[in-house]
C-alpha cells in the first residue's frame, strides 16, 4: 500500500483488507498529516502485521516496486491508501480465495469504481478499466523502458494477465481540492517531461508554470466549475458502495453521494 496525506481514509482502506491479507507493507510518501503514525497504531489496535517505510524520495511506481520486492508471500495485493475493498456481496474480495488456490504465475486485473470526484480518476468516467491488482509472486518483476515509471504506475510480473469482470475495490477519494487540482499536472510534470528533476515538488512546478504565487483562487474556481454539475453516483449502474465505507459516509466522515 502506498500512502500520501491519507490519514482520514487509510484506516478505512486497511479495515477493508485486514482480514484478507497476512501482512501489510506500507510505503508512505512522507505525509505531514500523521498517516504513517495512524497506520502503526492500527497494527496494535487490530493485531496486524504491518511494516511502514517512509520514503518521500520514491514516486508511485518506485514505491510499489519497493514494496513488491520486499514481499515474501505467494500473492501480492496492490492497494492504495484511498482504495476500499468490497468485503460482502458478489464483489467480495474473499471470493478470490478459490482462484488463488487454482492459479499460479498469474496477475489478476479488475475494474474499479470511484466514490468521489477527481480530476484524474473520474473524467470522463466513474467506472475505471481493468488494472493489475493481485499478483502471483514469482519474483519475476518486469523492469525496463516499457514498464517503468515513465510509461505506467503499476509494475508487471512474468506470467498471464487474467481480466475479471467484477469490481472488487473502490477509490474512496477524500483528497483536498488542491491535491485534486495538482493531480491534473502530474502527467506533464513527471511522465511527459523531465520537469520533476528541476521541481521536486509538484506544487512548485505548477506555480512556476502558471506564474502564480498563490494557487488558492484558481483551485477554488476550477474545482467549483468541475463539481457544479456532478451527477449522483448510481449504484444500479456502477455497483454498490463497499460495506466498510457506508457507515463513514453516513457519519459525514467521507464525502460521497448518498
Amino acid at each position: 500500500m502506498c500512502t500520501w496525506e491519507e490519514g482520514r481514509i487509510a484506516p478505512i482502506a486497511i479495515e477493508s483488507s485486514k482480514d484478507f491479507v497476512d501482512r501489510f507493507i506500507i510505503v508512505d510518501k512522507g505525509s505531514e498529516d500523521g498517516t504513517a503514525r495512524m497506520i502503526e497504531e492500527l497494527a496494535d489496535k487490530w493485531g496486524l502485521s504491518i511494516e511502514v517505510h517512509v520514503r518521500p524520495d520514491l514516486f508511485l511506481y518506485e514505491a510499489r516496486l519497493f514494496a513488491m520486492k520486499r514481499a515474501e508471500e505467494d500473492w501480492i495485493l496492490i492497494q492504495d491508501g484511498d482504495e476500499v475493498f468490497h468485503t460482502d456481496g458478489p464483489n467480495s474480495v474473499f471470493r478470490l480465495g478459490r482462484l488463488l488456490r487454482k492459479f499460479r504465475h498469474v496477475t489478476f486485473c479488475a475494474p474499479m469504481t470511484v466514490l468521489m470526484y477527481d480530476f484524474l480518476h473520474t473524467i470522463p468516467r466513474v467506472y475505471q478499466p481493468p488494472h493489475r491488482f493481485l499478483y502471483y509472486n514469482n519474483e519475476c518483476v518486469i523492469e525496463g523502458e516499457t514498464h517503468n515509471a515513465k510509461k505506467e504506475d503499476l509494475p508487471a510480473m512474468l506470467g498471464v494477465e487474467l481480466h475479471l469482470r467484477n469490481v472488487y475495490k473502490f477509490n474512496c477519494n477524500v483528497k483536498s481540492d488542491k491535491r485534486m487540482f495538482l493531480r491534473g499536472f502530474w502527467g506533464e510534470w513527471y511522465k511527459a517531461t523531465d520537469a520533476h528533476k528541476k521541481y521536486a515538488n509538484l506544487e512548485d512546478y505548477v506555480k512556476a508554470k502558471l506564474g502564480l504565487r498563490d494557487l488558492t483562487p484558481l483551485v477554488e474556481k476550477c474545482v467549483g466549475e468541475t463539481t457544479a454539475n456532478l451527477i449522483p453516483y448510481d449504484e444500479d449502474r456502477y455497483g454498490y458502495y463497499p460495506k466498510a465505507i457506508r457507515k463513514y459516509i453516513g457519519k459525514g466522515l467521507v464525502r460521497g453521494y448518498v
